[in-house]
């Protein structure tokens, strides 16, 4: 159901217990790269066995007013690599600007991370071909947003 309304779901089935809910210690980390418009309903929708540990964006103040907004004590980095050196982050959801989201995609997975990013997500056809290419070498859960459809 989380996914017909496009919100993120990155949780593996192998962190599930028996009665279908993560542990306290088999929570999703989510790293999120860009907190801007969409990227921010998404997080606010994020579901509650995923946490927020890390937000980017390149506008700092946005960052960190979003980081107010909601409380949080999350650090705060300008460059998403910072979120991707992060060995307790197990996911990344990437809303950047339209035209910033194939490189770290790929970075992400190359990372060990899952994704999810928003759509559209290339421009070209090529720069897809290379995405679907790195998620399948790596092994990553790899999710596009879709919603209304």
């Amino acid at each position: 159901m989380a996914g017909a309304f496009g919100v993120p779901y990155l949780i593996p089935s192998g962190v599930l217990a028996a009665d279908g809910k993560p542990g306290a210690n088999e929570r999703v980390a989510v790293g999120a790269i860009g907190v801007g418009g969409r990227a921010s309903l998404l997080l606010d929708q994020l579901p509650k066995d995923g946490q927020i540990v890390a937000l980017c964006d390149c506008n700092l103040p946005r960052a960190e007013a979003f980081k107010a907004q909601r409380r949080g004590d999350w650090p705060v980095y300008q460059h998403y690599e910072k979120i991707l050196e992060r060995q307790d982050i197990d996911a990344v959801i990437i809303a950047t600007q339209e035209f910033q989201r194939v490189l770290p995609s790929i970075h992400a997975c190359q990372a060990g991370k899952d994704v999810y990013a928003e759509k559209p997500l290339t421009l070209y056809v090529r720069e897809g071909r290379v995405l679907v290419d790195t998620v399948r070498k790596h092994g990553r859960v790899f999710q596009v947003g879709s919603q209304q459809r």
